[in-house]
C-alpha cells in the first residue's frame, strides 16, 4: 500500500479530470468545493508533486479524504486515488511531522510496555467520573465539560479485560480444525464481546480460532494517517506471526479496515488467505443454515455497509446473505448503504462538524426504514452509528452481524 514515486506519477497522469468522482465524494456532496473532490486533489497534488513547499491549500485538501475508496469504485481509468493520497500525507509528513495527538496515540500501539492494553485498563477504572452511560445506546457521553468534546460525542465503554485476557483461560479442542483469527484493536481493546461472539460462531461450525498475543494493529490508521515507518513496524510485526503460524492457512477477521489492510500486505505466507468473516461463513453456509434452522430474530435490521468491506474488498452480498438468513423479512434494506457514514478512521475526531453532516445522511437513511437494530461489520462505523443515533435522538441499537448470529444459535 505504499507507493513509489514513479507509480504516484503513473497514477496521477491516468486521471483524466472527467468528475465522475464528484457524484459519490461524501465530502463534496456537503461542501461543493472542487479541491475537495478527487480531481482536484490530484491536480493539486500533480502540481506540488515532490515539493518541499506545501501550501495551506494543498494541506487543506490532503487532509479533507476519509479514504473511503468511493471515487475509486466509481474511476473508469481505475486511479489509485487513495493510495494516492495516503502517499501525499507520508510526504506531509516527513516536512511538518505528526500532530502530537497522533504520534501520542500511535506510540501507544506500538509500544509493548506502555501499550493501548494498558491505557485502555486505565481509562476504565477513571471513565465514570468524566463519562456517564447512554440510557439508550451502548456508549458514554461526557459528565462533565470537557476541551473539543461536545455533549453529543460517544465513546465506547472502556472494559476491564481485553480480549487476550478473557482468552487466558480458554480450552480449545485440538480435535477440531484451526485457523486465526485477527480481532483488530477495536475488538480486542474495547468490545471484547465482539470477539467472544465470532470464536463462538466459529466453534459452532466445527473450528478452532486461535488468536495470538502477538498481533499488532493492522495498520491502517497509521497508513491513512501518513505515518509510514509506524506502519511498517506494524507490519512487519503482523507478518512475522502469519509466518510463526504459517502452517494455519486461513486468516478471519470482524473488522472491515482491518480486512482491507490485510489483503494489501506483501509477502503472506504462501496460500495464506485473508477473509472476512462474512465471507468464510458464505463459504459455509450450508451448515450455518443447519444450525440456524430457520428461525429468525423478530427484530427489525438494516445495514450499513462498512467503505472498507464493500470499495475496499468488494463484498457485498455475503453480508446480506448472513442478514437475511438470521432475520428473514425483518432484513430491510436503507436507502444508499454504500455511502460513507463520515467516521472515516480519525477524520470523524478531528473534522466533527463535517463528519456529522454526512453521518446525517446515514441516521435519516436508518430512521425511513424503521429499523430497531442497524447493523455493520467495522466496529468503527458502530461507534459512528450509535453517536448518530444519539444526535438525531433515535431509538435503534448497533450491533455487529456476528454478535446478532451468535444470539440466534445461544437461544437455540
Amino acid at each position: 500500500m505504499t507507493m513509489t514515486q514513479s507509480e504516484i506519477y503513473q497514477e496521477l497522469k491516468k486521471c483524466v479530470k472527467c468528475g465522475a468522482c464528484m457524484a459519490v465524494c461524501p465530502i463534496y456532496r456537503q461542501t461543493g468545493r472542487e479541491e475537495m473532490v478527487a480531481r482536484g486533489k490530484l491536480n493539486l497534488i500533480e502540481i506540488i508533486h515532490n515539493n518541499r513547499e506545501l501550501p495551506e491549500a494543498w494541506i487543506e485538501a490532503v487532509d479533507h479524504c476519509l479514504l473511503c475508496c468511493s471515487c475509486e469504485e466509481n474511476c473508469s481509468k481505475e486511479v489509485k486515488i487513495t493510495e494516492v493520497i495516503a502517499a501525499a500525507r507520508i510526504h506531509q509528513t516527513e516536512i511538518k511531522g505528526l500532530n502530537k495527538v497522533k504520534k501520542g496515540a500511535f506510540a501507544l500501539l506500538k509500544n509493548r510496555i506502555f501499550s493501548i492494553a494498558k491505557f485502555v485498563k486505565l481509562g476504565s477504572l477513571v471513565q465514570w467520573i468524566l463519562w456517564r452511560r447512554l440510557p439508550r445506546h451502548s456508549g458514554l457521553v461526557r459528565r462533565l465539560p470537557l476541551p473539543g468534546i461536545d455533549e453529543n460525542m460517544v465513546v465506547p465503554i472502556l472494559p476491564r479485560r481485553n480480549l487476550d485476557d478473557i482468552l487466558k483461560k480458554r480450552k480449545i479442542n485440538p480435535q477440531l480444525p484451526s485457523l486465526l483469527f485477527f480481532p483488530g484493536c477495536a475488538t480486542r481493546y474495547l468490545h471484547p464481546q465482539m470477539g467472544l461472539d465470532l470464536i463462538f460462531v466459529l466453534e459452532q461450525l466445527g473450528f478452532n480460532a486461535i488468536v495470538p498475543t502477538e498481533f499488532n494493529c493492522c495498520g491502517m490508521v497509521t497508513w491513512g494517517a501518513g505515518d509510514a515507518a509506524t506502519n511498517t513496524q506494524l507490519k512487519e510485526g503482523n507478518l512475522k506471526v502469519f509466518n510463526d503460524n504459517a502452517q494455519v492457512k486461513t486468516v478471519v477477521t470482524g473488522c472491515a479496515s482491518c480486512g482491507h489492510a490485510l489483503k494489501e500486505y506483501d509477502n503472506l505466507p504462501q496460500e495464506c488467505e485473508i477473509l472476512d468473516i462474512s465471507e468464510f461463513l458464505f463459504r459455509h453456509k450450508e451448515k450455518l443454515e443447519q444450525l440456524v434452522a430457520g428461525r429468525n430474530l423478530t427484530r427489525k435490521i438494516t445495514y450499513h455497509d462498512p467503505c472498507h468491506l464493500r470499495k475496499g474488498q468488494g463484498i457485498t452480498k455475503e453480508p446480506r446473505w448472513l442478514l437475511k438468513l438470521i432475520a428473514g423479512e425483518n432484513f430491510i434494506e436503507m436507502r444508499h448503504p454504500e455511502r460513507c457514514c463520515g467516521a472515516g478512521g480519525t477524520f470523524g475526531l478531528t473534522h466533527k462538524e463535517l463528519s456529522r453532516k454526512i453521518l446525517k445522511e446515514k441516521t435519516d437513511a436508518a430512521d425511513a426504514t424503521g429499523a430497531e437494530i442497524v447493523t455493520s461489520g467495522c466496529p468503527g462505523c458502530l461507534l459512528q452509528l450509535t453517536e448518530g443515533a444519539v444526535v438525531a435522538d433515535s431509538s435503534w441499537q448497533t450491533e455487529h452481524p456476528l454478535s446478532l448470529l451468535a444470539e440466534l444459535l445461544r437461544n437455540s
